[in-house]
């Protein structure tokens, strides 16, 4: 509202300013128009004043003519002067000619805004509609003459110039894990029928103006009632929880914008940020793309789940303003969804490591990726288990009961079974036997 009126007290200041036309004596707002030099709106008529200002001195001679009618009626003249001005009627609306010594006649339209602004009577609004998910219809009643004007050079109609109003309400947007309420002004033709988005949020509609009485500080203004809102909206926020520690899986996550990827097991978390109307949830997880079928089925306001298999999966909510069971036809629906894709196991030994604390290489570690289960087992040349480990993101620090082991090779064993499967379709196993080789 108050951008509106800083824009219209912008337009009133500087048309006199930079155009030969202007009106001193009451506030008022120009507007050129294709069909006739200028159309003047103005705050009440009294002591108002039409002025003209040319470069050089001319002769002029004003006359006035009202809508439809094509006489003339002479009002005065001004003889070689720069600046011409005649006195408004109190009341008036009408339109001018000015006659220019050596110049085409220039044509002004004045308009009396006191006896011709809106009246606004009754808003409702029809939440109704074939599809309310998407609009609703402001059905507003108004009383409002039609701002026409004439040249009396054509012998079309009356021309017309627009009114417009300000359409304000609530709007919700999503933002950062909230919904958040910003009051929007959006300026429109005035109309009886006025089709608007489906607020996200219950919301009032109020309408003001039109825009020259909000000029002038002197809009009207009506109201709803709280309107109730039935559309929803999904914002989803993602994430892999990624196992820190484990410096030496790869592909933890390789996830983007619509998808979810990475090393099993793979551990997701999805916060549903449903708009405030939405009521029902229904989560589907399938491996199917077209969800014929649902490995899990919820209703939980969020998702998490831990991946163990490899293979391609399919997330998808829905959530509706209602239970299914009442007025489904009526219902609105926002669905969204993610691709999860669980990586292909790999499993590699090293054949050397450096425990000299240097912070690299310094533990016997295997390189890994989807694995879902482990043991690992290092022994001396003469069969003494030393150490053993059943998580893959750890190893041997190269120490013996606290005690640095000798260099030299030491034998392992590591057995893993993967997220994916083999040619038989059975689960991936790894056995690996060999040496280890400890340098300082």
């Amino acid at each position: 509202m108050k951008r509106l009126l800083i824009l219209f007290a912008i337009l009133g200041s500087l048309l006199p300013i930079y155009a030969q036309f202007s009106i001193q004596g009451t506030r008022s707002v120009g507007v050129p128009q294709e069909h006739i030099d200028t159309v003047f709106v103005l705050d009440g008529m009294v002591d108002a004043k039409l002025s003209y200002q040319d470069t050089v001195p001319r002769n002029f001679s004003w006359n006035a003519y009202n809508m439809g009618d094509e006489t003339v009626t002479p009002l005065a003249v001004d003889e070689n002067a720069t600046t011409t001005t005649i006195n408004l009627p109190a009341m008036a609306t009408g339109g001018y000619r000015l006659d220019i010594e050596g110049l085409p006649s220039k044509w002004v339209w004045v308009f009396n805004n006191d006896s011709l602004s809106v009246k606004l009577e009754d808003l409702q609004v029809n939440t109704e509609l074939e599809d309310r998910c998407t609009s609703y219809q402001i059905e507003l009643d108004y009383t409002a003459k039609p701002l026409q004007y004439d040249t009396l050079q054509h012998n079309l109609l009356p021309f017309e110039l627009s009114r417009n109003v300000v359409l304000s309400y609530d709007s919700t947007y999503y933002n950062q894990g909230a919904y958040v309420a910003k009051t929007v002004n959006d300026t429109i033709a005035l109309a009886h029928d006025i089709i608007v988005p489906s607020p996200l949020d219950n919301t009032v509609y109020r309408i003001i103006g039109d825009t020259w009485a909000i000029a002038f500080g002197k809009a009207d203004s009506i109201e709803s009632e709280l309107v109730q809102a039935y559309a929803v909206a999904v914002n989803l926020e993602a994430s892999v929880r990624i196992r820190e520690d484990a410096l030496n899986e790869g592909d933890k996550d390789i996830s983007s914008d619509t998808k979810l990827a990475g090393s099993a097991p793979l551990n997701i978390e999805i916060l549903n940020n449903a708009s405030p109307a939405s009521f029902f949830n229904q989560w589907c997880l399938s491996t199917d793309k077209n969800f014929s079928n649902c490995m899990i089925h919820s209703s939980e306001t969020d998702f998490r789940y831990t991946f163990e298999q490899h293979g391609t999966y399919y997330l998808q909510l829905e959530v509706t303003n209602s239970v299914p069971s009442d007025l489904p036809e009526k219902n609105c629906i926002s669905t969204s969804m993610y691709t999860i894709e669980v990586v292909n196991s790999l499993l590699e030994v090293p054949n050397v490591f450096t425990p000299n604390g240097d912070g690299k290489n310094d533990e016997f570690r295997v390189s890994y990726k989807s694995l879902i289960s482990f043991k690992g087992y290092v022994y001396n040349m003469w069969g003494r288990l030393l150490y053993a480990w059943d998580d893959p993101a750890k190893g041997w620090d190269g120490t013996i009961g606290g005690v640095p082991a000798a260099e030299g090779a030491y034998m392992y064993i590591i057995e893993a079974v993967g997220a994916d499967k083999d040619e038989d379709g059975k689960p991936m196993k790894y056995v690996y036997r060999g040496d280890i080789n400890l340098l300082r």
